[in-house]
């Protein structure tokens, strides 16, 4: 049976509506309106110190200010650094540029990897790249560095110093150096691009050391395997101890060459809310390493080496043998500047292959096989033959059973 509605009815009816719609449209309006003035309230309150700062400095510092540009500098870095958060960092306009080019060109430099003796007090040459400045200059492995540009090396100095054997500019870098008790002088040209993976083979297995994840790690590494298998090796060492640098981006890369194609993503990005940053998920798909391997780690391993770790031991069950590695598990990306800088900062979170219960961050990686080397963590591993290096040792006696 039909019933007619009375035309007051619904216009009551309209009115209910749409002052409802209303209500809830205030509340939500207020709500967003009351984070604005929060915010810009905060925001106030952080202008205004810093204006209380400049006018203190301006009425009562005894001395001048170098200028605008190095305050607006300091600022910026303090602000970075008031985050408290390690891997976030303010870039200089010089940095910023050294920092990508690292990125997509790799380490440049004379052509050489040094390490410090702490038993000795030595600064020694470890290796030597084949074509380099250096080798052209007549600098091998096992060299002691005495000075570098005419100041004396030691243990204080050496890291600082050490610089000076980088970088791409097309100039020279005086080196003293001692061999056999000879002193001698040269003077290598920098620019040499230093390759970001390096192998060598032990009987039927390769050891490749891989020393940072930059734009063309991966090709490097694949070229790599792909010529000691060819050489004869049955099997792999994938050396990442003491290795942090680069980005989740290119170690992703590298993963993709190591592991078959799977189903899934071998990491994703979340944000602070759980969501995923960016649309940043990764995959496996083009080839894989058909040999076994295992993964070197040690507390050095950091950041995108240790998604590498982790995505090899649970996709491909590879062993891993050293140390406990740093718990770093989150990725960064870069903010370009007005004054030509940079901010390197924290964005999210990386999920591994096997989601949010095999996370690191801040709990690291356990080796499936902890071995710590026979001379104690403080000396650098570079310095280390192969028989002294007994992690190395255990993973080769272990690919040999």
């Amino acid at each position: 049976m039909n019933k007619k509605v009375s035309l007051g009815i619904c216009i009551s009816l309209v009115i209910i509506a749409i002052t409802a719609s209303f209500a809830v449209t205030m509340v939500i309006s207020s709500r967003i309106y009351d984070g604005i003035i929060s915010g810009l309230s905060q925001r106030s309150v952080n202008y205004k110190s810093v204006e209380e700062i400049e006018n203190i400095v301006s009425n009562y510092f005894y001395g001048s200010v170098d200028g605008k540009s190095s305050l607006s500098a300091s600022l910026a870095e303090g602000y970075i650094k008031g985050l408290n958060d390690n891997n976030s960092r303010y870039l200089d306009s010089e940095e910023y540029v050294a920092y990508t080019s690292k990125l997509e060109g790799g380490v440049t430099g004379i052509g050489v990897e040094t390490a410090f003796d702490y038993r000795t007090g030595d600064f020694v040459i470890t290796h030597v790249y084949a074509d380099s400045p250096a080798e052209k200059a007549g600098l091998k492995a096992l060299d002691v560095i005495t000075a570098i540009a005419d100041v004396p090396v030691d243990r204080f100095n050496y890291s600082v110093l050490s610089e000076n054997l980088y970088g791409s500019r097309l100039s020279a870098v005086k080196v003293e150096y001692e061999r056999n008790s000879e002193t001698k002088v040269v003077e290598p040209m920098l620019g040499f691009r230093i390759p970001s993976v390096s192998g060598r083979l032990e009987s039927n297995v390769g050891y490749i050391k891989i020393r940072g994840f930059y734009k063309d790690t991966a090709s490097e590494f694949k070229s790599e395997a792909e010529k000691l298998i060819e050489q004869g090796a049955e099997s792999l060492i994938l050396d990442v101890r003491g290795t942090s640098e680069g980005t989740v981006d290119y170690a992703a890369q590298v993963i993709d060459v190591i592991v078959p194609n799977i189903q899934g993503n071998i990491a994703v990005l979340k944000d602070e809310k759980g969501n995923i940053y960016k649309e940043k998920m990764y995959t496996a798909e083009s080839s894989s390493i058909m040999v076994p391997y295992i993964v070197l780690i040690n507390e050095g391993t950091s950041g995108p080496a240790e998604l590498f770790a982790c995505d090899l031991r649970d996709i491909s069950q590879a062993q891993l043998v050293g140390t406990k590695t740093a718990g770093n598990g989150t990725t960064q990306e870069l903010f370009a500047l007005e004054d030509g800088g940079a901010v390197l900062l924290t964005v999210a979170l990386v999920e591994p292959k096997n989601g949010a219960d095999a996370v690191y961050h801040n709990k690291g990686l356990t080796p499936t096989t902890e071995v710590s080397l026979a001379t104690g963590n403080d000396i650098d591993i570079d310095l280390l033959t192969a028989e002294q290096d007994n992690q190395f040792m255990t993973a080769l006696n272990m690919l040999a059973a």
